[in-house]
């Protein structure tokens, strides 16, 4: 008879195949054959007797659906019978965000766009991809001087063994040592895949007789389990009764950003770093992606959104603690293409190296390719040093520092400011027959040499040529690989002309096209117990039909990506939605204030309660859904702020108040 088997994977599963099939009286039962599962694994147990059982297990996670198996025994005498087992397979541990152009696969581990294939697809429904895997670095340096790091190619360890089967990151919070278990991974890997439009159908009927908040808004992560050394507070969510608990079935809901976005945690303490051998820093990294549905909005409708939020859970501070972002970009057919980067716009890309993507493969381009950019819209924030360091100097001229790609320089808000790109360097496919120093790195402190500008031979990268002087190298030092013309302060070389010609790119460094990988690098930080760090990615895809030079989807690339940093950086999307949304916030605030009268016809005070609201205060009214209809800003110290709402339509708003130490946000219905 056929057999059904439950499977999460890497979770044993004791099974009799023969429990619900007929056996003639005194017959001794042989496996003749068991084959056909792909990554079903079976660890069989004999017995004397016909009681074979089984332990089935699926080696690793990323896989779903349903597997069929083909098996065969005999009696002795042999008397042969063949039947299926069909293994159904929970795996829940990757999801797919595809509210736009962009079909983009997700893990709830951190390796993003690729299981057996590449799963970036754009535009969606093509059967075309444009990056084949991205994946998060980040090391640093404890009191000794050693080196910890977390980090991932494509999971196959040191010596490049199977894809999938090395990690160094795994699903969920960091928790106490000894309560990590497979019942927790079969928890925690998982992604909450989440539409505006649920939470906003949520939050209209939550109050109706007989509802149910569908499964991901009434599972949302927004409390850890204390008990198993969990944090308190996981998952963004609005508390509509401020008691800390997340609790859907009384108001509260998912915080998210776009109109569809997925929600996963991941940490580098569960297990053994078997990619890259690194010691641990118990970091845990909360993971939003998100998208936009403009499909007017050419900008918007080809990009995916990524938004990291950063825990140190270890009693240790990482001084040079430096974040990479590791990309596979692979432009349909993987072997024609190049890299390089944007210092300005914060960026790097790959473009074909070829008039033509592919020699005809099912999944190239063709004619008129397209180019794919990874831009770090917004990187961890600078360690403080109480002052706002500006942008420009007195006479207004662009000052050569990191404020030449960062964020929120001359904002007159002190330590707000926010690393861009610092650092660009390729890799390449071992396959490609290049030099080994720029091929893909071993061992952890190959890793770390890389996001420290340094090759994998310990040589540190110079312009021009391929970054090295054994390489057609000029010199000085540099920052970024192949940055074109885009450096105009030549801040990347020590704000100094370049040894040689300016414009560096894989052109004039007369390299055959082939399979790149890039890796950008931002920091450094000193990363202390119990700190939060962030990173905004955006992943960016452009097409020109009407140039035969893959030069001309560049050049509409760039477009697209100061329309995507001047909306991050001005929290707007082009219709006034913000994109952060009132929920979002760097750090706590100590201020205490109250909203008064609440609720309002025509004005609403908003009295600070312990101290004064600073000059540059920003206030803000909110609706629901995230746009803010009015904003007002403190030009000196005061208590009291009034706000007029006499034309604000009723409703319920949220007031955020947000100033150089934080933000609060507080709820007012406002009545006519």
């Amino acid at each position: 008879m056929n057999d059904t088997i439950d499977l999460y994977p890497g979770v044993p599963r004791v099974f009799n195949i023969l429990a619900n099939d007929s056996i003639p009286a005194g017959s001794y039962v042989k496996l003749v054959s068991l084959g056909g599962a792909g990554h079903v694994q079976c660890l069989r147990s004999h017995d004397s007797t016909w009681t074979w059982t089984f332990t089935f297990t699926v080696p690793f996670w990323g896989y779903g659906g349903n597997l069929l198996s083909k098996y065969s025994i005999a009696t002795i005498p042999m008397d042969t019978s063949s039947a299926y087992i069909l293994f159904r397979i929970h795996d829940k541990s990757y999801s797919y965000l595809d509210i736009n152009n962009v079909n983009a696969r997700f893990s709830a581990s951190g390796s993003h766009f690729f299981y057996d294939t590449a799963q970036y697809e754009v535009p969606k429904g093509s059967g075309k991809t444009s990056m084949f895997s991205n994946t998060m670095w980040i090391g640093g340096k404890d009191g000794q001087g050693q080196v910890h790091f977390a980090g991932e190619r494509y999971r196959q360890g040191p010596v490049f063994g199977p894809a999938g089967t090395c990690p160094d990151f795994y699903a969920g919070p960091v928790m106490d040592s000894t309560k990590y278990s497979i019942y927790q991974d079969t928890i925690w890997n998982y992604i909450w895949n989440l539409k505006k439009s649920d939470i906003d159908y949520h939050r209209a009927h939550f109050t109706d007789a007989g509802y149910t908040p569908i499964h991901d808004i009434l599972t949302w992560p927004g409390n850890g389990k204390t008990s198993l050394g969990q944090a308190p507070q996981l998952a963004p969510y609005i508390d509509e009764n401020e008691n800390s608990i997340y609790d859907p079935l009384n108001g509260d809901y998912p915080a998210i950003r776009g109109d569809q976005a997925l929600f996963f945690i991941f940490n580098d303490d569960r297990g053994q770093h078997y990619e890259s051998q690194g010691a641990k820093l118990r970091v845990e990294i909360h993971g939003m992606a998100y998208a936009y549905d403009m499909p007017e909005d050419s900008a918007l409708k080809n990009t995916v959104f990524l938004y990291y939020r950063l825990y140190n859970r270890s009693q240790t501070t990482y001084d040079s603690t430096l974040l990479g972002i590791f990309s596979d970009i692979d432009l349909g057919y993987a072997n024609d293409d190049y890299v390089g980067c944007d210092v300005e716009r914060s960026m790097y890309f790959g473009y074909n190296g070829m008039p033509i993507d592919g020699t005809g493969q099912s999944n190239a381009y063709g004619e008129n390719p397209p180019t794919q950019s990874v831009t770090l819209l917004a990187g961890p924030y600078m360690d403080a040093d109480g002052i706002d360091n500006p942008r420009y100097d007195l006479n207004g001229n662009q000052l050569c520092d990191f404020s030449v790609n960062g964020l929120n320089f001359g904002d007159s808000v002190a330590d707000n400011e926010r690393f861009g790109l610092q650092r660009f360097l390729y890799i390449n496919n071992s396959n490609s027959g290049v030099p080994s120093y720029m091929q893909d790195p071993n061992y952890a402190p190959e890793y770390y040499q890389l996001l420290c500008g340094k090759w994998k031979n310990g040589t540190t990268m110079v312009y021009g040529g391929n970054g090295s002087p054994t390489a057609g190298g000029y010199g000085p030092e540099c920052r970024f690989m192949f940055p074109g013309e885009s450096d105009t302060l030549n801040w990347g070389v020590g704000c100094a002309p370049p040894n040689g010609p300016v414009n560096w790119t894989e052109e004039t460094a007369k390299n055959n096209p082939g399979d790149r990988r890039g890796l950008g690098v931002t920091g450094p930080v000193t990363f202390k117990p119990g700190d939060i760090q962030e990173v905004d990615l955006a992943f960016s895809w452009a097409r020109d039909y009407t140039s035969d030079n893959p030069l001309g989807s560049l050049a509409k690339l760039r477009l697209i990506t100061d329309k995507i940093n001047k909306a991050f950086a001005s929290n707007r999307l082009p219709d006034g939605t913000l994109i952060n949304g009132f929920s979002d916030q760097h750090k706590p605030c100590d201020l205490l204030a109250t909203v008064y009268p609440n609720p309002s016809r025509d004005q609403l005070t908003i009295k600070s309660v312990n101290e004064f609201l600073p000059a540059n205060t920003v206030i803000d009214l909110v609706t629901t859904q995230g746009s803010c209809v009015q904003s007002i800003v403190t030009t000196n110290r005061t208590k009291l702020v009034h706000l007029d709402i006499s034309q604000i339509p009723p409703g319920v708003y949220f007031i955020r108040i947000k100033t150089g130490e934080g933000q609060v946000v507080k709820k007012a219905v406002v009545m006519h």
